[in-house]
């Protein structure tokens, strides 16, 4: 299984930035591979709570059922997502009421059938690497601006 670990600083408050990662309608707005995530089955989410998700890879669409693990307000956020590549989040958060810093870690595993079809690990690891960045770079962004 390998991991990916990435952070931001991002200037809005503690808060702020939890309650826009931690809800399922803002989901596809910061996760670009992301395309959908339907049946939400608790609002407001907790663990335990259920949904359905649809990834893009590659041009290569992937389905799966993900579940809430962890929900502690303003500090951790993990969730874990079952398809054809299993892959578990969590967002650990720190801050106040004007800076918050985001930590994400991404655990995934791509079985070598699925792997085949994609490309090569180094290529789907540096893809999952930029990925991560550029999930946190929308956060900052969007969290920033509104």
């Amino acid at each position: 299984m390998a991991t990916i670990t990435r952070s931001v600083e991002i200037n809005a408050p503690l808060e702020k930035v939890f309650d826009f990662v931690s809800s399922p309608e803002n989901w596809t707005r910061y996760v670009t591979s992301l395309i959908a995530v339907e049946n939400v089955s608790d609002t407001p989410i907790k663990p335990g709570t259920t949904f359905d998700w649809t990834y893009r890879m590659l041009g290569m669409d992937f389905n799966g059922k993900g579940k809430v693990l962890e929900y502690e307000k303003n500090s951790k956020f993990k969730m874990t997502m079952e398809g054809q590549f299993p892959i578990t989040e969590t967002y650990l958060f720190d801050g106040d009421q004007s800076k918050t810093k985001l930590t994400v870690q991404i655990e995934y595993d791509l079985p070598g059938k699925l792997l085949g079809v994609l490309a090569d690990r180094m290529v789907v690891e540096k893809l999952n690497v930029k990925e991560a960045d550029t999930v946190l770079d929308k956060i900052k962004t969007l969290c920033e601006e509104g």
